[in-house]
Order: structure tokens, then sequence, then C-alpha cells
């Protein structure tokens, strides 16, 4: 693992020189962190990290060399200097405990805990991440790593779904789930940092299932608590939880099945809000269970809830507002393509999806997809075979139709539309028929101010008294 490590670290497009520079400088560098575990492992690290004893002074030095600049991150005392080159990134760092030896000590995982000493040309292992490295093996380095830092807890499963063939080690694992409480004191924004890079990594879902055997799952969503023995009917084989987190493994890897609904695989921000709304699109579920007469389970209107939970959820974690309003919006959806597989007229009904869902149509069917492929109950084999067939069309009549579609005027606005209507203020009956007057543009039968306003009219002496 050594010689491939060497041999990778020699032949990395922008290491070799930055080494070579840094060794003319009166301090030591030590090259640090993932670069060293990523280039172990055949990988091409773009963030290299480099500790030394004054990073700032190297950092300008080397923003200087590089014609860039120096990024502050975190905190004064412990800060991140960064260089962003093209590709690229130079991250200096200082030696808290006063040399690289104690620094390594107090590193988050064993793994992580290798450097590099260019002046000796030898590498400094002293908690065996080696071998921890060829056992594919993600171990924390002390007792006490969470609890100095708590983040470190999601970390550990970021670094499971990043990490091929990797798992967590026993006694870390344990660790994870009798500290796993200590996230709740950790400043949202560093969860959802870590959050993020483990919904775009290959193996989100595998991790997901992994914290929720750990427990940490409840305490980072509390609203998946409530999905645990949750009972489903017969178009389910498991509990509402078991369902989420297969529906999220489906989302693992580059899913095959996306080429078999005419889909391009999607780029890690766009699978960060697929695997979100996977997570989140049943969790209405809790709200809205109820058990008729004849035993048989039923979740009327749940994507509702499922949509309000979501957004909750999310805005709690510091999600952006933009990713936000996607998930809750598929969560809101999930179940229409599934509902046009019985609609008609099926024409008219996916213009009306179309127009609705825009540039969230793909990920709405990827959705629909892979809850379906995650129910294993009754009539499974045919409504996949539909939600294929329904894709191909549906994208099909938006290659050809969908730009004129979403282009569509708004012939009336919110409060022209209650002035005509009678209403006082904005209510349900405003969105009812606001509702109706966009299916009767979308469907072609209204195209002008005119005729919406007299189709307004009309409504109102049906639906209004």
């Amino acid at each position: 693992m050594k010689t491939r490590l060497e041999q990778a670290m020699q032949s990395h497009p922008l290491l070799p020189p930055v080494l070579e520079e840094a060794a003319s400088g009166d301090d030591p560098v030590y090259l640090v962190g993932g670069a060293v575990r990523d280039m172990a492992l055949g990988l091409v690290p773009k963030d290299l990290d480099f500790a030394t004893a004054r990073p700032y002074d190297m950092a300008l030095r080397f923003a200087e060399r590089f014609g860039s600049k120096v990024i502050s991150l975190g905190k004064e005392a412990n800060s991140t200097y960064r260089i962003p080159l093209e590709g690229f990134s130079l991250d200096w760092v200082g030696l808290p405990g006063g040399s690289i030896e104690e620094d390594l000590l107090r590193r988050d995982f064993t793994i992580d805990a290798i450097a590099y000493d260019p002046e000796k040309d030898r590498f400094l292992d002293p908690l065996g991440g080696f071998g921890d490295l060829a056992a594919r093996r993600i171990k924390v380095a002390s007792p006490t790593a969470f609890s100095d830092d708590p983040a470190r807890i999601v970390k550990a499963y970021r670094m499971l779904a990043q990490l091929e063939g990797f798992h967590l080690e026993e006694t870390t694992l344990a660790l994870l789930a009798d500290q796993r409480d200590m996230l709740l004191d950790v400043v949202p924004e560093r969860v959802h940092a870590e959050l993020e890079r483990l919904l775009q990594a290959p193996r989100a879902g595998m991790a997901f299932r992994a914290m929720a055997g750990s427990g940490v799952l409840f305490v980072l969503f509390s609203e998946m608590k409530t999905l645990d023995g949750l009972g489903q009917n017969g178009y389910h084989h498991a509990d509402v939880l078991e369902h989420t987190l297969l529906a999220l493994e489906a989302c693992d890897g580059t899913p095959a099945w996306l080429a078999s609904l005419g889909l391009q695989p999607f780029p890690p921000p766009r699978m960060e809000i697929l695997r979100l709304a996977c997570l989140l699109h049943d969790t209405g579920k809790a709200s809205t269970r109820t058990v008729d007469d004849e035993g048989r389970v039923h979740f009327y209107g749940h994507p509702k809830p499922s949509a309000e939970v979501a957004r909750a959820a999310l805005k709690r974690l510091k999600f952006p507002n933009a990713v936000i309003e996607e998930v809750a919006d598929l969560c809101l959806n999930h179940l229409r393509p599934l509902a046009q597989l019985k609609t008609s007229p099926r024409h008219t009904a996916l213009r009306r999806l179309i127009h609705s869902m825009g540039s969230r149509l793909d990920l709405l069917l990827a959705l629909a997809y892979a809850d379906k492929s995650a129910a294993l109950g009754a009539e499974m084999d045919q409504n996949l075979r539909g939600l294929q067939a329904l894709s191909h069309e549906v994208l099909a009549m938006a290659a050809s139709e969908g730009p004129a579609l979403r282009r569509l005027p708004k012939l009336v606005n919110g409060l022209e539309a209650a002035e005509i209507l009678g209403l006082q203020r904005p209510g349900p009956d405003l969105g009812l028929a606001l509702d109706a007057l966009m299916e009767h543009q979308v469907d072609g039968d209204i195209a002008t101010r005119d005729q919406a306003v007299a189709f307004l009219h009309e409504w109102r002496k049906e639906h209004l008294r």
C-alpha cells in the first residue's frame, strides 16, 4: 500500500511542486488527513491538507505563488486557511499540540491520522491507519474523539457512504450509539455540511441504514422515529421505516433502473435532492394512518403532511431554501406518476404533470420508481412496468410540448380572481378555482384573459353561493 501511495504522490498533478516549494521554507510541512488516505486507496484527491507551525504565513506564500487568495475557515484559534485553485484546493492548518505526532493523536479516525514528512521522506502512522485502510475499516482514533467534536459522529457515516467497501469497526459503532445525543449540541450548519456530502456520496442509502441501526438517524431526523414499526397495507411487505430505507438504498450508486425510465444519471447535487425526497416522502404516514372496519390500513392524504414535515426538518438542519422547496414539492407529488396509470384522458393528465412539475419532472419519475420498487407488495411488478412506460411517454411529451407548457402566462392574478369570485379574502375556494383555471389553460381550452375571466364567473355560479 505504501508503494502505491508513493507512486500516487509522485503522479499527482499538484502535489510534487507544492512539496518542493514547501521544502524551501524554514518550517516543516506535513501532508495530512484525507489526501494521504485517498491516495493510498488509489484515488486522486482534489483537496490537499497540510499541517505546519505557521499556517497563515504558508498560505499567503502559496497564494502568491499560484495567483490565488487565502480564505479563512473556522475559529481564529484553530483556523484552516484555504487556497482555492482550478479543480483543487490547498488547506493549511496549525499544529495545536506543538508537533505532528501530537496532532495525529488528536484526529478523528485512524485512517485520517497518517502524515507524510517530505523532509525526511517518511510516513507517520501512530494509530495503525495503514492497517485499517487495508482492512477497509473506519475506526475512531480515541475514546474521546466524538466527545471532543460530536460532528464527527455524522462524519463517520459520511465516510461510510464515500469509501467503497468500508465498514464501521465494532468499538466505533458502540461509541456512535452511546454518544449520539451529543449531536444535539452541534450547530446545525456543521451537521448540514456533513449531511450534504453524505447525501451526494455513492452509498448514502447504506449509511442511512447504519444510522438507523445506531439510533443516530432519529437524533438528526426525529420525525423518522414514528415510522419505526408503523405497519402498512397489502401493497407493502415492511413497516414504513424499512420501506423508506429500501427506497433510499435503491438510489445508491448510479441506479441501473434510471435508464429503464429513459433518464440520464443525476449529478451529485440532484442525487442529494432525490435521496432526501426518498427519506422524507412518507413521514406524513404517522399522522394519517387509519384502519377501516375490515382491518385494512390506509394513509389518506399523507403526501401533504409529508411535505410539511420535510420543510420543517430541512429548515431545522439549515438546508438551502431551494433544496427545501424541491424536496417538499417531490414529497407532495410523489404519488402522482402512479396515479397517472389509472387516469383518463391520459394525454391531458400528463400535460398537467409536465406543467406543474417543470424542472423537477425527472426527479419525480425517479422518486416514484424508487418508492414502488421498495414496496414488494401486490401489483409491484405491474406498477414498475407501468411507471417505465409512463416515464418514456411523459418525457417524450415534455421534449415536444414542455417548453410551451412551462411558459403558459398568468392570465389573472390572485387578487383579480378573488374579486371576480366575490371573495373577501384568499382561502381554499380561491385555490380550487385557480387550480381549475390552470387545468383548463394547460388543456388548451383557455388561452386569453377574457376566457379566463368568463371561466371564473361560471365557476362562481357552480361552486359558490
